[in-house]
């Protein structure tokens, strides 16, 4: 699988606090990659700083090549790099299909290609139900698709299985899997079930710092990732 987005030497400070320390590491298209740590090992931070909310203090991104360290979130979006939160953002009083409508504002995006989204995500049977009337998991699918709409080439997902009950856990894991066959994928996820049936490779930050990465079978029986977690020495 040939290189998508590359990192070299990232840092990012908050006065003496180093919430990014000199992180480098690629990510492999069409590859589903799952960013794992505790809280505030750095993970918000550097997606952060990939997605242009924050400018780097130090360090370079490459996207496909070239370098978007000094571009705005609006011109990485436009390349093909495109971001969901793990607090949905959604227009309450319009219905699930007019949010597409809006998403798909300035996308050169037509009706045929939401309602194939629609489809490919099970959203049709919501289509005229109003956001504020569906399920959280409707809602974060609702997000999906919103995003899905921005055609990325990289989709950055800040944990899409939060708040959700086990079996819409379930249907998201399996739409997730669907897109990964079309769109690289960068995950940050807490729910370590959900995260170890889903990745194909694990990246595990600590500290400002990756400590680890690899495929799941590697990160779970890495000792130092079992300490961190499990408080094993």
């Amino acid at each position: 699988m040939r290189e998508i987005l590359r990192v070299e030497n990232l840092s990012k400070s908050f006065g003496k606090f180093k919430a990014v320390d000199n992180v480098s590491f690629n990510l492999r298209e069409l590859e589903i990659t799952v960013l794992i740590g505790p809280n505030g090992a750095g993970k918000t931070t550097l997606v952060n700083l990939v997605t242009k909310k924050l400018k780097p203090d130090q360090g370079r991104i490459l996207f496909m090549g070239r370098d978007i360290t000094n571009l705005n979130s609006y011109q990485i979006t436009r390349l093909g790099i495109v971001r969901t939160f793990q607090i949905v953002n959604l227009f309450p009083t319009l219905t699930v299909y007019e949010n597409l409508k809006v998403a798909a504002l300035g996308s050169k995006t037509d009706n045929k290609e939401i309602e194939m989204i629609m489809s490919e995500l099970r959203l049709d049977k919501y289509k005229d139900v109003k956001v504020m009337n569906v399920s959280f998991g409707v809602q974060k699918l609702v997000e999906l698709a919103m995003a899905l709409l921005l055609k990325p080439r990289l989709l950055i997902l800040d944990e899409p299985a939060a708040g959700l009950p086990r079996e819409d856990r379930k249907n998201l894991m399996r739409i997730l899997k669907e897109i990964g066959e079309k769109i690289t994928l960068l995950i940050i996820e807490h729910d370590m079930e959900f995260v170890f049936e889903l990745a194909q490779r694990i990246m595990v930050m600590n500290r400002g710092k990756i400590i680890a990465d690899g495929k799941p079978d590697d990160i779970i029986n890495n000792s130092i990732v079992r300490e961190i977690y499990l408080g094993e020495s």
